[in-house]
């Protein structure tokens, strides 16, 4: 016989006001993403080559039939790109309907973040970098930084690639 047992008020209350995020790392810093919007992490693989994308569009790969676009997010970010190794994945995301991949230099774990614990970002990026952020979190001894994918993949320019 299998006894069910219902979660207390204190556990509900809890749940209900966190949000669970991918944390990731790109250079030194610490990201976070939606974990809803994640659909998978993949190796990286290399993807080909669109003309005349982006700098930051590695190009396209079929996933499973699909053809997505993959973005590389340290290029993204101002960053020189660097070298695929064993820790680089990308991250498979769904964003306003579209699937996109975000090649990253590694994943480290998904956390429950307190959203009454999301703080405004600073003003202290340009406003075009400024867009891409949703908030920061302090989460034990690191700083989160909470990202728009939407805002990340620029839906319209990236849709026109991979259609």
């Amino acid at each position: 016989m299998t006894t069910i047992t219902q979660p207390t008020e204190t556990t509900t209350a809890t749940e209900m006001n966190t949000d669970k995020y991918l944390v990731f790392q790109i250079g030194n810093e610490t990201y976070g993403v939606p974990l809803l919007q994640v659909q998978e992490i993949r190796t990286y693989t290399p993807a080909t080559r669109v003309p005349n994308a982006p700098d930051y569009v590695l190009g396209v790969i079929n996933l499973r039939g699909n053809i997505i676009a993959v973005i590389d997010a340290r290029t993204r970010f101002g960053l020189p790109p660097l070298p695929e190794d064993e820790s680089t994945v990308v991250v498979v995301a769904q964003v306003s309907d579209k699937i996109f991949g975000l090649r990253l230099d590694s994943v480290s774990d998904v956390m429950d973040i307190p959203i009454d614990q999301v703080q405004p970002t600073p003003p202290i990026a340009s406003e075009a970098t400024q867009r891409f952020l949703s908030g920061v979190v302090q989460v034990g001894e690191r700083v989160v930084i909470l990202l728009n994918l939407r805002e990340i993949f620029d839906i319209d320019a990236l849709s026109s690639i991979a259609a």
